[in-house]
């Protein structure tokens, strides 16, 4: 008979070397390892011609700081079983949500608390301890993503609703028994439970990242939402409906758009001296959306450069600095502090180093840097993808796929942004961007993939293969009974 390990509680340690090292999937590893150094060399090299010595930058040593707490994050994760994750969910739901509503809070109320939470750049993001500060939100998309991937992995029955829930999806189920849409709607009525409870579990925090205000984090949480929806078989029909109550939606937002565009210009017209004119209407303008005027100085800076920035010289300075620095590289790229843009202070020093990072790299290593940097990103979320189709249990599956989404929609909206194809958010580029909040959050997301990888793997004890069956499931799930 074959030796079987011994059972551990909480940690996916066999206390073997050799199995240790054939458990773990050592390339995600050495890609975050290379996307790592990349970005303290990258954030050192656009503030070197002011301070061109490494050690006396403030934010590459930070940055160093940060990756070195990333990588013991990472391997507690790792080593810590993914059913830990599961049985503790709501709990870890729970945390995340209580981090994220004092400075909701305050936000909504307009008002500091003390030292703890201020006001930076507008908005109220962040929670100031004696030592460094946190951004809530980024912890949340973690606690998120471990509930919604339980919910999804494991199913939702009426019976295991609560009062409200059972209310909704009542109304749900009466809502598409309608004889306008009945057979068509017919096969969405068993998955209204799972539909529901997905759909306040994701709701609650991004209403609550959303009033910091931080649209860019709190639309993240919407694919990531559909996509594990996806996976657990929801039928395609769900998401068509969807996509059909979203037409109204984008028809609204566009002519929300027209009437601000007719706005600025009708301001212009009446203050032709005006450096500013998205400023000078920023106070009193309501459109037909409740979307801060910001936001859509943001769409028009893509869309409309002339109406929102006349003079090239306010709202769209960043994105022309950013596009401009993008097309100075070339092929091969300026060379190690070479790139004018940002060591020279073209590119905003406030945004050069974190949300415009990509711009810096693309100038001083050219296409080539570039593509390697897309490259690594496709690597890295394609290997999630393996690990996903070779999980053992289904809850795996959804937790790396929902890891693999977040990654993956954050290279798309940042490198998006510094090319000039989607509009400028706060969304900041995986494991290059500077940040401690940030960079934290994508250790621990990739600490979860390793974590199911490991839990995928035979044990080897002395010699010996346990295998107790691994389970290939693919991506789209079986409705869980």
């Amino acid at each position: 008979m074959d030796p079987k390990p011994k059972p551990v509680s909480f940690l996916n340690w066999e206390g073997n070397m050799e199995s240790f090292s054939r458990r773990t999937d050592w390339v995600i590893p050495g890609i975050i390892f290379v996307l790592t150094v990349w970005s303290i060399l990258a954030i050192f090299s656009t503030n070197s011609a002011r301070v061109p010595d490494f050690f006396d930058q403030e934010f590459p040593k930070k940055q160093m700081f940060y990756i070195g707490a990333g990588w013991v994050a990472y391997w507690l994760v790792a080593l810590t079983e993914p059913k830990v994750y599961a049985r503790f969910a709501w709990w870890i739901y729970a945390f995340g949500i209580l981090l994220l509503l004092p400075v909701a809070l305050c936000a909504l109320l307009n008002h500091d608390l003390g030292s703890f939470i201020v006001s930076r750049f507008g908005a109220r993001r962040w929670l100031t301890l004696p030592f460094f500060s946190i951004q809530p939100a980024e912890f949340a998309k973690i606690s998120t993503l471990i509930l919604l991937a339980f919910a999804a992995g494991r199913g939702v029955a009426m019976e295991q609703l609560v009062w409200p829930e059972r209310k909704c999806a009542g109304f749900l189920r009466f809502f598409f028994r309608l004889r306008l849409w009945r057979e068509l709607c017919s096969p969405i009525i068993p998955f209204l439970p799972l539909l529901v409870r997905t759909g306040w579990i994701a709701a609650l925090p991004f209403g609550l990242i959303y009033v910091q205000p931080d649209l860019g984090s709190a639309l993240t949480y919407i694919p990531m939402a559909f996509v594990l929806l996806f996976i657990a078989n929801v039928p395609l029909r769900f998401f068509a409906f969807i996509g059909v109550l979203m037409l109204p939606v984008v028809a609204v937002l566009t002519a929300d758009m027209v009437q601000y565009g007719r706005a600025l210009r009708t301001f212009q017209q009446e203050h032709p001296g005006y450096a500013d004119p998205a400023e000078g209407i920023r106070q009193t303008y309501r459109g037909l959306l409740p979307i801060r005027n910001y936001h859509r100085e943001r769409i028009m800076t893509l869309f409309a450069q002339q109406l929102i920035d006349p003079r090239r010289i306010g709202k769209s300075w960043q994105l022309r600095q950013a596009l401009m620095a993008v097309a100075m590289g070339g092929l091969t790229g300026q060379g190690f502090q070479q790139g004018a843009q940002a060591r020279l202070g073209w590119l905003p020093v406030t945004a050069a180093h974190n949300d415009f990072l990509f711009s810096c790299i693309a100038e001083e290593s050219g296409f080539i840097g570039g593509f390697v940097i897309i490259g690594l990103f496709g690597l890295l979320t394609s290997l999630a993808l393996r690990i996903a189709a070779r999980a053992r249990e289904r809850f795996g599956v959804c937790l790396v796929i929902g890891a693999a989404v977040f990654i993956a929609e954050h290279v798309v909206i940042n490198i998006g942004m510094n090319i000039g194809i989607m509009p400028v958010t706060g969304v900041s580029l995986p494991f290059l961007s500077y940040g401690g909040s940030f960079i934290l959050s994508c250790f621990l997301l990739f600490g979860l993939v390793q974590s199911v990888h490991r839990d995928s793997r035979p044990l080897i004890v002395s010699g010996t293969t346990t295998d107790s069956g691994i389970m290939a499931t693919g991506w789209r799930l079986p409705r869980a009974t």
